[in-house]
């Protein structure tokens, strides 16, 4: 997992929770304490997970609602440390399906050794979309976040829904999404 994740991660917490209770999840792992992250590095994506399950545990929610609230955070931190990513883009939609070809081929050459998810893309329409994620650390849950903040990010509200799940024996996820044409702009 790239340390732009867990840097993110720390302001998702810090922002939300205080700085203490940050430096509280690093004691419970400490593997992460050592040395400072730096955003381009790849870490373990066990430290990502004893992170999280560390989070949980502390404020008591379950990893689920965990990695959503997270993704969703999460899109405006990427937003705001890759604007170049959103350069001509005008609506959500849009910016969703550019993500595999465009911005998952970008950040592999921003940041060597990463290993986004797959995504696959189903247009079924102006305003509804079928995404297969495929990816070996099964954050599916977290991806649904990310959708919630795309959506806040344009101003309008994304319905989606998971059709398909590898946590429930399926090949790979995959959701059914609905952007209402009346999208908000840059």
């Amino acid at each position: 997992m790239k340390g732009v994740i867990f840097i993110l991660f720390e302001e998702f917490v810090t922002e939300n929770w205080g700085a203490e209770t940050f430096e509280a999840l690093l004691d419970d792992c400490p593997h992460l304490a050592k040395e400072p992250i730096v955003a381009p590095r790849t870490y373990p994506d066990a430290w990502v997970v004893d992170l999280l399950m560390a989070a949980c545990r502390r404020l008591g929610v379950t990893p689920a609602d965990a990695l959503r609230a997270f993704g969703q955070f999460c899109f405006g931190g990427l937003v705001s440390r890759y604007p170049g990513f959103l350069k001509g883009v005008t609506d959500a939609k849009s910016l969703l399906m550019s993500v595999h070809q465009i911005i998952h081929v970008e950040v592999k050459k921003l940041m060597e050794g990463a290993v986004p998810p797959n995504l696959f893309y189903e247009d079924l329409g102006p305003e509804d979309l079928v995404v297969h994620y495929e990816s070996k650390r099964g954050l599916c849950t977290l991806m649904e976040g990310l959708l919630n903040g795309l959506g806040a990010h344009f101003g309008t509200p994304i319905e989606h829904a998971q059709t398909a799940c590898t946590h429930r024996g399926d090949a790979r996820c995959t959701f059914r999404i609905r952007i209402p044409l009346l999208v908000g702009k840059l």
